[in-house]
């Protein structure tokens, strides 16, 4: 029989569950795999009420808990409220390994574990690309941890305790991104309704509300040959409305597993500054154009996309309706960007290559001192 991994991630928007199922999609070969969100039906709606009515409070929550002895206070308050939801998956899996995508979910399974007097590996793979929230830093008996890129890696290191199991393995990105192929891209709009000589922008801004839709909208529909194909996620509502509107140049994609072929087909890929999303566009080799991002926990992601030159920031509707202008007349910059974007999404492929053999040492033989914070 094979070892067991249990993956705990978070239904707190699908950042979190697009990574997971990446990971699922790596170990599941050579793994029995189970995937699964501990955490309350009130969790859940906490988040989709701010994300949709007061990012202002996501934000000073955010900021209020980042420091080491604030981050350990929220784990503490937070650790009983999954405590019977994580005893009771580690009862009937019993699983050989938890890997977590979810930093409130990190402190609470190693508390668990040590109530339970039980030694598994536990590893996190670190769900952010720039700056490291403190609550991913309290867990101390931690097996390994994967950090998805050069800054993430850095900034663990300098974690004492984490230093020797830090292992930098790229960002995993779901496999229909790498196995979608667009030969001819007008044969493919064609089939959704819009046309092959303009201009396209994929929309995506997540199911819970925090992109702006309506704003940015307005904003592309009023450019020239302009087409945008509207990913609406898990939000039915916002999806009825646009499609039922009937807008020339816009197609209005509900909820649908397999994204990858809808942002093959467009020149840009835009919207909220979710690292998933971001990651899925350089697989792709699409530029991507942030238009907002969730204060506090996607500041960082901006200054991501600057340094890398993975696309652009335009966060104002004056400013982005500049950008998509000269890049909607400007094909051959869009060209030259797609190349090397394509080069760093391969880069980011190979170095995820990492994160199995990392699995294996683990499953072979771990032993790793248990500390309680």
């Amino acid at each position: 029989m094979s070892n067991t991994i249990l993956i705990l991630t978070s239904e707190t928007g699908r950042g979190h569950l697009s990574l997971a199922e990446a990971l699922r999609e790596r170990l599941v070969g050579t793994y029995a795999v189970e995937t699964n969100d501990p955490q309350p039906r009130i969790v859940h709606w906490h988040y989709r009420t701010v994300a949709r009515h007061a990012l202002w409070l996501w934000a000073a929550e955010f900021r209020l808990s980042n420091t080491k002895t604030r981050a350990l206070v929220s784990h503490r308050l937070f650790a009983p409220l999954v405590a019977p939801s994580i005893s009771a998956l580690l009862d009937r899996l019993n699983p050989h390994l938890i890997l977590t995508t979810y930093p409130f979910l990190s402190y609470e399974v190693t508390r668990a574990l040590r109530c339970r007097d039980v030694k598994v590996p536990f590893v996190m793979l670190l769900a952010d690309p720039f700056a490291l929230h403190a609550s991913w830093f309290t867990a101390c008996d931690v097996s390994a941890t994967l950090a998805p890129t050069c800054e993430t890696y850095a900034q663990t290191r300098a974690v004492r305790y984490l230093r020797e199991r830090v292992h930098y393995v790229g960002w995993p990105v779901r496999e229909q991104f790498y196995r979608v192929q667009v030969a001819q891209p007008w044969t493919s709009l064609g089939s959704i309704g819009l046309s092959r000589d303009r201009f396209t922008v994929f929309l995506q801004g997540g199911g819970d509300g925090a992109a702006g839709f309506s704003r940015i909208l307005a904003v592309l529909l009023a450019v020239p040959k302009i087409q945008v194909i509207l990913a609406t996620g898990t939000n039915r509502v916002l999806a009825a409305h646009y499609a039922k509107r009937g807008i020339p140049g816009l197609r209005v994609l509900p909820f649908t597993r397999e994204i990858a072929p809808y942002m093959a087909m467009a020149d840009v890929v835009m919207g909220k500054a979710g690292p998933n999303t971001l990651f899925e566009a350089l697989t792709l080799g699409k530029p991507f154009i942030a238009t907002s991002y969730i204060p506090g926990q996607e500041e960082g992601n901006l200054e991501f996309i600057r340094r890398h030159q993975l696309g652009w920031v335009a966060t104002k509707r004056l400013e982005l309706l500049d950008l998509v202008s000269e890049l909607a007349g400007n094909p051959e910059e869009l060209d030259m960007m797609r190349s090397r974007l394509k080069a760093l999404g391969e880069r980011n492929r190979q170095q995820t290559g990492a994160i199995l053999p990392v699995i294996d040492g683990l499953l072979g033989g771990c032993t790793h001192p248990i500390c309680v914070g």
